[in-house]
C-alpha cells in the first residue's frame, strides 16, 4: 500500500523516508482544485508543469484535476513528458472513469480516486470497488477511513497532518514526524492483516471518527 502526504511545514522532515510518498513526491493543491471548476485545472496544470520542473523524477504521484479530459490539458502543457507519474483521477461520479480510461488508453498509468467526502460523490464504495483499476482513497481524515481503505483493498491513500490530534498536538515537529512514521508503518503491517479484529487492536494516536 503506498502513503501519499501533501505539501506541509514538515514536509522537508519527511522527504528522507522511503516508507511514505511526501511532497515533492506526492502533488497535489486541495485548495486550487475546490475553487472555480472553469478555471481551476489551467493553474493546477501550471504549477504541475513548474513542480516537475524542480523535482524532476522525484515527483511520482499527482492528483489529476477534477472534471478535467486529456484534451483539456493538453491545450496547456506537454502532458507526455510526465509519463513517469502516476494520475489519481477523482471520480465524483462514475462516469468520469472516462477519463482515467482516456489517460490509461494514452499510457498514463492511473488510480481510480475514491472521495471520502460523501458530498463529493454520488456512488456508495460497493459500487466503486468493482472498478478495473487501482484503487485510492482521497482525503484520508480519521481512524475510520484509514480502516476502511486498509480492509477494501485500496492500493494507496492520502493524508494530512490533520490526521494526527489536535492543532497543540502537532506542534512538536519531531513527534509529529515520529507519530506520521509509526502510524505508516502500522498500517503497511496491518494492510496484511485479514480480519477486522486485528486491525482495529492497533492504537496509533489519530482522531477517530
Amino acid at each position: 500500500m503506498i502513503i501519499g502526504m501533501g505539501k506541509s511545514p514538515i514536509s522537508t522532515l519527511l522527504q528522507q523516508y522511503s516508507s511514505i510518498c511526501a511532497y515533492p513526491c506526492f502533488f497535489d493543491n486541495k485548495v486550487l482544485l475546490t475553487g472555480d471548476r472553469n478555471r481551476a485545472y489551467i493553474q493546477y496544470i501550471k504549477l504541475l508543469v513548474r513542480h516537475y520542473a524542480k523535482y524532476g523524477k522525484v515527483l511520482k504521484i499527482a492528483i489529476w484535476p477534477d472534471y478535467t479530459s486529456l484534451y483539456k490539458v493538453e491545450k496547456i502543457a506537454n502532458i507526455y513528458l510526465f509519463n513517469n507519474i502516476r494520475f489519481i483521477v477523482p471520480i465524483h461520479d462514475l462516469s468520469e472513469l472516462s477519463i482515467a480510461d482516456e489517460l490509461r488508453e494514452n499510457c498514463f498509468r492511473v488510480f481510480a480516486g475514491y472521495a471520502s467526502d460523501k458530498k463529493l460523490r454520488n456512488y456508495d464504495l460497493a459500487d466503486f470497488k468493482t472498478v478495473n483499476y487501482d484503487l485510492w482513497y482521497l482525503g484520508v481524515s480519521s481512524k475510520h477511513e484509514a480502516r476502511e481503505a486498509v480492509l477494501n483493498n485500496f492500493q494507496g491513500f492520502d493524508i494530512t497532518t490533520f490526521l494526527f490530534g489536535r492543532h497543540e498536538d502537532r506542534k512538536d515537529s519531531k513527534k509529529l514526524v515520529s507519530n506520521i512514521l509509526n502510524f505508516v508503518k502500522e498500517i503497511k503491517h496491518q494492510g496484511r492483516q485479514t480480519t477486522l479484529s486485528e486491525f482495529v487492536s492497533v492504537n496509533w494516536g489519530v482522531y477517530s471518527r
